[in-house]
């Protein structure tokens, strides 16, 4: 499966790396792979396998499965467990279903615009759609069939723009509708073919928007057009060379938007056209100059929406417009100065659409708008609440777009929807769906097994089956137990060695000089010579200090041999040495 694309999608600039799996956060392609492991698990053979499409998978980790009969339990960290769906699902506006029938994206959707037919065109790293063969480009029609348009990429499309018969595609691709094309290109919207229009970037386009005869592009080139453009660039939509528009930033672009005369940018950037400005700015469309306007984001903005006379932006930050806003924030299009709208999403927001009266967000997010919501949202456009549209998707969601009734969402998932089953469900191999079986557990669970018609459940919840079930808590006896475990080196036995040896000596070596019982001292002589009783008292010092070592305790700081303070030694018969 393909990774995270390198694009408005991605981290700031230093970030660490993210985890896969749900270690990094919960989600992301691993749903997919774990339908997979239930399929094997439930299969039962050693034999080659095949994966069964219709196996619903989870929207978190699986920890633990276990099969009996013709039931497979499965335990982990998850929240909802329904059908494989792809990677682009049209969701209906009212209630967030899956509209019937639509076509399953193999891969990775990160680029959806309306037809304006009631059909999408979608971009991103896929090679099928609906079973049909398409690479990175596709064109799904409003009876949810896959049409003839095939022009395909080489590389990944992540901007999209539609307007007069033309499809304006931006990536990371070197080919487009059969001709070379350098990371952007114009298809014909009917026949999929590249037409003359070749502005041939020498890097990667992110972000694309059309303003009347006018194509903004922003991404990480430097050329294009035909001219030296940092990063930014207006081109003309019949010609395709760069005009004489020409604002330069120190840093990649990831979004774009216009209004009004204005073209608002974000990215990761700390300046723009000479002036400083972090992360998002307003430049006049007509001369470039960049305005008095500044939000001031804090981090990365990755989307931009003008909407009712508001800008929305989402992304990394966490301040924004003089306020704190986590990753989502509505912008005051005079002063730069954040509303009160604040949604405060719980992790990155990766893209935005506006349907009716809500603000459709998609990201990274488990918490948005007071609610929980996973990856994907509808806000009220004056309280920022989130409503009760809730579709529940198993990954990012990286693409969103709304003509009215349908919502077409895309991006790295495998489920979107499903039944709510928290961390422990059954699922009935033979149909592969979710039963009715709900046990809620509270917390994950960790460990299954089965035993006399029982299944036996481990993990860290504490309510389970309408019961509370604690997870038993280590004593303080079994804690000093395994640090003792652990902390008994060759060097703690070599000192218990010692202190047996002292504590087990006769009481005639108690003292320097002295003699068995029945044996006397020589006559005339002393009962030791001053050189033999100095080494026998040194002899005695180290054997009596090597048992004050094992029965005092020693410092906190560990180091070979040592052990944490309260934990006695065992004595001296105990210890075993390895």
């Amino acid at each position: 499966m393909p990774g995270p694309p390198v694009n408005r999608r991605e981290r700031p600039r230093g970030a660490a790396p993210r985890r896969a799996g749900r270690g990094r956060e919960p989600g992301s392609a691993w749903p997919a792979l774990w339908a997979a492991g239930l399929l094997l698990a439930a299969a039962g053979s050693a034999g080659a396998q095949t994966i069964r499409p219709d196996f619903d998978i989870t929207n978190g980790t699986i920890n633990a499965t276990v099969l009996s009969g013709n039931t497979l339990y499965i335990g982990g960290s998850f929240t909802s467990v329904g059908p494989v769906t792809g990677a682009g699902v049209p969701l209906d506006a009212v209630s967030g279903v899956a509209i019937n029938g639509f076509p399953k994206v193999v891969g990775q959707v990160t680029a959806v615009a309306s037809d304006g037919s009631g059909g999408w065109y979608i971009g991103g790293l896929f090679t099928t759609v609906g079973g049909v063969a398409r690479s990175n480009l596709a064109h799904i029609l409003s009876d949810n069939s896959v049409s003839s348009w095939d022009p395909g990429s080489n590389g990944q499309v992540l901007a999209l723009a539609v307007g007069g018969g033309t499809v304006v595609v931006g990536g990371s691709f070197t080919s487009a509708g059969g001709q070379t094309r350098n990371r952007i290109a114009a298809l014909d919207a009917t026949t999929g073919l590249a037409t003359a229009w070749d502005p041939n970037a020498n890097d990667i386009v992110r972000a694309l928007a059309l303003n009347g005869s006018t194509l903004y592009a922003g991404g990480r080139f430097t050329v294009i057009g035909g001219q030296t453009r940092n990063r930014l660039a207006a081109l003309d939509a019949t010609t395709g060379l760069a005009t004489g528009w020409n604002v330069s930033t120190s840093f990649d672009v990831f979004a774009l938007a216009t209004n009004a005369g204005k073209v608002y940018v974000g990215g990761g950037f700390t300046s723009i056209g000479g002036f400083v400005r972090n992360r998002i700015a307003e430049v006049d469309a007509t001369t470039g100059i960049v305005s008095g306007w500044n939000p001031n984001a804090s981090s990365q903005v990755s989307t931009l929406l003008v909407s009712g006379g508001t800008l929305y932006a989402g992304g990394f930050f966490t301040t924004i417009g003089g306020q704190v806003r986590n990753r989502v924030a509505a912008l005051d299009l005079t002063t730069g100065l954040a509303t009160a709208w604040n949604p405060n999403a719980n992790a990155t927001v990766v893209t935005l659409a506006a349907n009716g009266g809500t603000i459709v967000v998609g990201g990274d997010f488990l918490n948005i708008g007071g609610q929980a919501r996973s990856r994907i949202a509808a806000l009220d456009v004056t309280t920022g609440l989130a409503t009760a549209w809730d579709p529940s998707a198993y990954g990012t969601v990286s693409a969103l777009a709304a003509n009215g009734s349908v919502v077409y969402a895309g991006g790295l998932f495998g489920g979107m929807g499903g039944q709510t089953r928290n961390n422990l469900a059954a699922i009935d191999v033979t149909t592969g769906s979710v039963s009715a079986w709900n046990p809620n557990a509270n917390n994950q669970v960790l460990a299954l097994a089965l035993g006399d018609g029982t299944l036996y459940v481990g993990g860290s919840f504490t309510g389970i089956g309408g019961q509370t079930r604690n997870t038993p808590t280590p004593t303080a006896r079994s804690r000093r137990s395994r640090w003792a475990r652990a902390w008994c080196t060759r060097a703690a036995c070599s000192r218990a060695s010692a202190a047996r040896r002292a504590t087990t000596s006769p009481p005639w070596m108690s003292r320097p000089g002295s003699r068995p019982p029945g044996i006397p001292t020589r006559t005339g002589r002393a009962s030791a010579s001053p050189s033999a009783a100095r080494r026998s008292t040194r002899a005695d010092s180290s054997a009596r200090w090597a048992a004050r070592r094992v029965t005092i305790s020693p410092p906190s700081a560990p180091r070979p041999g040592s052990r944490p303070l309260g934990i006695r030694a065992p004595t001296a018969p105990s210890v075993r040495c390895w």
